[in-house]
């Protein structure tokens, strides 16, 4: 009745009306007399778990691969309804940060995904970018790691699935230490942590998997805690795209990004450069390797071994046409410095 009451003053405070038809009670921890009366006195209708709501499976347990297949079946959806394959690299890199990945994000945000699901979103992800296909046809030029890394380190900017999730997970880390005004923070302090130190808590055996992943979570961010990275003063709040940052791996930042990534440059040349920095071309000597060519004598001058260091530097015509674009655009390009941009 309480609950009844709760909805009916709101309904004549804000003039919304609960829609019987689309809502159901669900029970737990009730006797089958209470089963049957609220039904009766509420008029809604009982309901079992698990249920979707904003699109996401809700469950008392841990999500399993089967719960998360609306995941990825989305991701198809959005893959197969444009025309993938007709899209540079450049422009599948576009959809799968803007699109595939916020699907991921919105996911990761209030759940703790499977890690089999992970590994599937992220080989959808490498399939698509690569040949604009879901299934794997052709090894990616460049490995997923250092697609993953920032602009600024050598990647594409592109997010860990991994980490990201983990990230996510902290911001509920972050909630309970700060003892955030959330009625999911007050219902942990009463049910677990009941006036406990929550930086030195460790769950018990029957906790729920779920809640023992939040607390293996909080073992990660320890060092931010005791640094007091974050504060619950406005400005200084846990996000998600601090905690990620702190987690991540960092590494020396390359010296040619700006020279790639510029407003000047049409995106799917600098992707083609970007790929080249990484020595990720199919260049003669690679497909000789895998035994698709049978020479790997550079089809422009014919005299050394076509790799990526000789195709774009050492070439003799290479060089010409650097120098001609040079004489063209009316500057004096220093090829020794090309070359050390290279490395």
């Amino acid at each position: 009745m309480t609950i009844l009451r709760t909805f009916s003053t709101f309904s004549k405070s804000s003039g919304l009306n609960m829609s019987k038809e689309k809502s159901n009670a669900y029970f737990n921890g009730v006797n089958e007399d209470l089963r049957k009366d609220i039904p009766q006195v509420s008029g809604l209708v009982q309901g079992n778990l698990p249920f979707r709501y904003l699109g996401v499976p809700i469950k008392t347990t841990r999500l399993t691969t089967h719960d998360c297949s609306p995941l990825i079946d989305k991701l198809l959806n959005r893959i197969r309804g444009v025309g993938a394959r007709k899209l540079s690299y450049a422009g599948r890199l576009v959809l799968v940060q803007s699109v595939l990945k916020t699907l991921h994000n919105y996911w990761a945000a209030m759940f703790i995904l499977p890690n089999g699901i992970i590994s599937k979103l992220e080989s959808i992800c490498t399939n698509f970018l690569w040949d604009g296909e879901v299934d794997y046809i052709r090894t990616p030029l460049v490995s997923w790691e250092k697609i993953c890394k920032p602009k600024r380190e050598g990647g594409l900017g592109l997010k860990n699935d991994v980490l990201w999730n983990k990230a996510a997970v902290g911001k509920l880390v972050w909630w309970i230490a700060s003892n955030s005004d959330h009625l999911w923070v007050k219902w942990i302090n009463h049910t677990y942590l009941k006036g406990l130190n929550w930086q030195t808590y460790s769950p018990s055996t029957n906790s729920s998997w779920s809640w023992r992943k939040i607390c293996q979570t909080k073992e990660v961010f320890t060092d931010a805690y005791t640094q007091q990275l974050w504060k619950p003063q406005k400005g200084q709040e846990y996000t998600i795209a601090k905690g990620y940052g702190f987690i991540r791996q960092k590494q020396t930042d390359v010296p040619w990004v700006s020279q790639i990534w510029n407003r000047w440059s049409i995106p799917k040349h600098s992707f083609l450069v970007w790929v080249q920095q990484h020595n990720g071309l199919n260049t003669k000597d690679k497909l000789q390797k895998i035994g698709v060519n049978m020479d790997s004598i550079c089809c422009i001058c014919g005299q050394d071994r076509e790799d990526n260091n000789h195709l774009f530097f050492s070439c003799q015509y290479s060089r010409q046409i650097i120098m001609e674009i040079g004489k063209w655009l009316g500057m004096n390009i220093p090829y020794q410095n090309l070359r050390d941009m290279e490395r």
